[in-house]
């Protein structure tokens, strides 16, 4: 069956699906005729998959996991990586999306010329095609702000193929009214397709509605464009998020897996149960066939120029549920960082099931370093890591591509964000079915739960508050964005995180040290070309010294507001400037993104 599906999928991406949908609709087999049945539908579907859902990529590229997103504050670099400092001129972000939406209308329209057996079956189809229109609108949106809104197929006839753009808010109207329908018409379990974590079923549907209405409510939540008289808008987003993420975590039809590092590194996700019960949808990769070269990256020979900061490390509580640095005292759980056995020690159980129990410094002992001296494991399969499959790109452990841990996370955030805005009251029972459940999951000890108490965080009765909480965020809030950080790492969120929460300052490093510093070491004439710092970040030994003890610095040059780093503009996307000349050419008019040129390209 796994390889029967992954070849279907090929086939379908490879026979001609893409140019289908990106020319003129040929009255012909191709279209007309093609729409004939119900098998034809789903395999039109089949062809949504690799693109929409890449898990780890093919072959060497695609996937936005692990370094395929290295754009945020969870990697740092000797050469820190920035926002483009040049605005779009044609193509990009923008063309994509409309490539994609116009495909979306296609199956949405086409669809009706379907004749399927009971109305049950064409309700499903028309929930499918309309879950990939929202899915797609959802992050132009997420991307770009206010764009044009078509519900129909665009060709260059259509007399409103130069519409202006549309309200974000009506969009995400039109996003969120697909999004109910789907969830209200998809199968509950689609057997005739395949099995559940393999293909879209309602609980697919409700998982990624509260990925997307969360990513959108918070985005505008915290833009400072958004009115107070949208407000209301924004309350209905999160409660959608909220309540879709609760219809997957109620429904009974998943569990978390009792081992964290397993849901990365697993083979062949559906011949392992404990695994199985946590993914709401995967990706199958195969030997010859469909591979990926993730795991190759956290082999312990290959060099990890992408690597963890020391901010992301000393972001993990301690074991009993507190952070290292408390606003009133010492954390004594916390035996501080001068070694790597007693920074891994009496930690959140993740930590060591993300990165390795010791410190991987360039000249050291190991071949395969890291930048940082913070090498992550997260995705290596032990087992397998001497064999073929685990080298370049032929690896083919299974990839996640929504599961029960993300809609956990996304619920209690949704509740949290409602909270703050005084609409819902987060009580202990949202927490034990969200975060204390992943904590669980996570321990091979005790790991304390995490309390709240007058709408603040708390352990064993004890409200507690993070010295080095941002004295923006609302304590709890900063609780919940820790536990996603943790529980997400790597897996292709931190980038849309920081921008939803309006928190790209974070990766300026003249501002944060702690995101361009590595561990901590002792200078010899062996590791003398490496440069240490202080706790600021402030050089204290530098290449070519042989004596000294502090923090590697990783990169020398800082990512910062004067070298290319630009704050506000970068929350939204360039639109491509030939994109908006075009349309002044045409008698309508795009509205350029805060910070970007108007127009004027060539």
């Amino acid at each position: 069956m796994k390889k029967i599906l992954l070849a279907s999928i090929m086939c379908l991406s490879l026979a001609g699906c893409d140019d289908f949908l990106t020319k003129e609709p040929l009255a012909s087999f191709q279209d007309d005729d093609f729409w004939s049945s119900e098998n034809n539908v789903r395999g039109f579907a089949f062809g949504y998959y690799a693109d929409r859902f890449p898990g780890y990529g093919n072959g060497d590229t695609g996937g936005v996991m692990s370094q395929r997103q290295a754009l945020n504050d969870d990697f740092t670099n000797i050469n820190l990586p920035g926002f483009n400092a040049q605005p779009t001129n044609k193509g990009g972000l923008w063309g994509t999306y409309f490539t994609k939406i116009r495909r979306d209308n296609i199956f949405v329209d086409r669809v009706e010329r379907v004749p399927f057996t009971d109305e049950a079956s064409a309700n499903h189809w028309r929930g499918i095609a309309r879950f990939f229109r929202a899915f797609d609108y959802s992050q132009f949106a997420f991307s770009f702000k206010h764009v044009p809104y078509y519900d129909h197929e665009l060709t260059s006839e259509s007399s409103d193929l130069f519409r202006p753009q549309d309200d974000v808010f009506y969009v995400m109207d039109r996003v969120l009214e697909d999004y109910k329908y789907a969830s209200e018409n998809v199968y509950k379990h689609d057997i005739k397709t395949g099995a559940d974590g393999l293909v879209i079923t309602r609980d697919v549907v409700d998982a990624f509605m509260s990925r997307h209405m969360l990513m959108m409510g918070t985005k505008l939540k915290y833009d400072p464009a958004t009115t107070a008289g949208q407000t209301e808008k924004v309350v209905t987003y999160l409660q959608a998020a909220k309540d879709a993420a609760w219809r997957v975590i109620s429904s009974g039809s998943w569990n978390l897996a009792s081992n964290y590092h397993d849901l990365f590194t697993t083979i062949d996700i559906t011949s392992a149960a404990d695994v199985k019960q946590e993914m709401i949808l995967y990706r199958q990769y195969a030997t010859g066939m469909v591979t990926h070269a993730i795991m190759t990256y956290d082999r312990d020979e290959t060099i990890q120029g992408y690597c963890a900061p020391k901010d992301l490390i000393d972001s993990y509580l301690c074991i009993n549920g507190l952070p290292i640095h408390l606003a009133s005292g010492t954390n004594t759980y916390y035996q501080g960082d001068k070694t790597a056995e007693q920074q891994m020690a009496n930690r959140d159980p993740r930590l060591s099931q993300t990165f390795r129990t010791k410190f991987y410094t360039q000249y050291g002992e190991t071949v395969g370093y890291a930048h940082s001296g913070f090498k992550r494991w997260k995705f290596l399969n032990e087992p397998t890591k001497d064999d073929t499959e685990a080298t370049q790109s032929f690896n083919v452990t299974d990839a996640p591509v929504i599961r029960l841990g993300e809609v956990m996370m996304n619920y209690i955030e949704a509740a949290a964000e409602l909270a703050d805005m005084g609409e819902y009251t987060v009580t202990q029972v949202d927490l034990d079915a969200t975060i204390n459940k992943l904590r669980k999951r996570a321990s091979y000890g005790k790991f304390e739960t995490l309390q709240i108490i007058d709408g603040k965080p708390a352990v064993n009765g004890v409200v507690y508050d993070d010295a080095d909480r941002d004295s923006d965020v609302p304590s709890f809030i900063w609780e919940v964005r820790r536990e996603r950080r943790v529980e997400l790492v790597y897996e292709g969120f931190r980038l849309n995180d920081l921008k939803r929460w309006r928190k790209l300052e974070y990766m300026n490093t003249d501002l944060y040290p702690e995101k361009n510093m590595g561990c901590y070491m002792t200078k010899s004439e062996q590791y003398k070309n490496l440069i240490l710092c202080d706790e600021s970040g402030s050089i204290i030994s530098n290449a070519g010294n042989a004596t000294g003890s502090g923090y590697l610095k990783v990169s020398v040059t800082p990512r910062n507001s004067e070298n290319g780093y630009v704050l506000d503009r970068n929350y939204w996307e360039c639109i491509p400037l030939y994109e908006i000349d075009y349309y002044e050419q045409n008698g309508s008019h795009l509205t350029q993104n805060p910070g970007w040129p108007q127009g004027g390209a060539e």
